[in-house]
């Protein structure tokens, strides 16, 4: 395979759903950016036509990779979803709703369905709570079998049990062992728990999509990267230690939409050189 063929995409989040003019502009900055492919974050809520949505984006010469799915309060049915909820009520009615992300994601033409292992939580639940993950996830995969799409779990900033560490959320998908589960790393998340390097080493193989940002290490303020304290440079020869493929997936969309200037020469540069493996 030569270089050029190995050339991970280039992405961006677009949000659909919420104000007409905004996917626009979202998909006006994935072609500057030099994107092939998108995550959409649609407004769960409102259950807009994912058909649609995905004729615009191939309008556009881009394709849907991913879809980031609902959580917490940002449902379509629940109350609130949380996979990891050890209450039967939320567990079930989070299942539910995230089951209705996969068809809404199938429908736009996407492979990957990003899901949030849960919400905030204290450590001695972290058993209970990891086994209603896992018969959650099962659930997931059973509704995903045959179709050819993938249930990615992302890491989380910290305080989520599990969740806020690879190592264990790894270990969790590799127990479950389903073709249909695998993992999302979120650089940003990493960032504020150990490095981004650190979290993607323990994905492992298991990794197929991304969500790409900076901060601090401090406050999840979803930089472009470059404009925090990431080490980026680990961050790719991670990506080349682990055979990683996919998508470079920006999650920085109202930070570039907000300030333009954000979307800079050198900002380019360091997508490109993300995006070559071994460089």
């Amino acid at each position: 395979m030569t270089l050029t063929d190995s050339r991970r995409p280039i992405g961006t989040m677009v949000a659909y759903g919420f104000h007409e003019a905004v996917l626009d502009v979202d998909l006006g900055i994935a072609r500057r950016l030099g994107a092939t492919v998108v995550e959409v974050l649609p407004d769960w809520r409102g259950l807009t036509d994912p058909v649609a949505l995905g004729r615009r984006v191939h309008d556009c010469g881009l394709g849907v990779h991913s879809v980031h799915g609902c959580w917490g309060g940002r449902a379509i049915a629940a109350d609130r979803v949380d996979l990891g909820s050890t209450d039967a009520r939320v567990h079930r009615d989070s299942i539910d709703d995230l089951k209705r992300c996969l068809d809404w994601t199938g429908g736009a033409g996407a492979r990957c369905l990003v899901i949030h292992p849960g919400g905030l939580s204290s450590p001695r639940a972290a058993p209970d709570r990891r086994d209603a993950l896992a018969r959650g996830l099962n659930a997931l995969a059973d509704h995903a079998q045959g179709t050819g799409m993938l249930v990615c779990v992302e890491n989380m900033p910290p305080g989520v049990h599990p969740g806020s560490r690879m190592a264990d959320l790894a270990d969790l998908i590799a127990e479950v062992n389903r073709a249909e589960v695998a993992l999302a790393v979120d650089t940003g998340h990493a960032h504020m728990n150990t490095t981004a390097a650190e979290e993607t080493r323990a994905a492992g193989a298991r990794l197929v999509t991304t969500h790409v940002h900076d901060n601090d290490g401090q406050r999840d303020t979803h930089l472009p990267p470059g404009e925090g304290s990431i080490d980026w440079l680990d961050w790719s020869s991670a990506l080349d230690t682990v055979g990683y493929e996919g998508p470079v997936m920006l999650e920085c969309i109202r930070h570039l939409r907000n300030e333009p200037t954000s979307l800079s020469a050198s900002l380019l540069a360091l997508l490109e050189r993300l995006a070559t493996p071994g460089a």
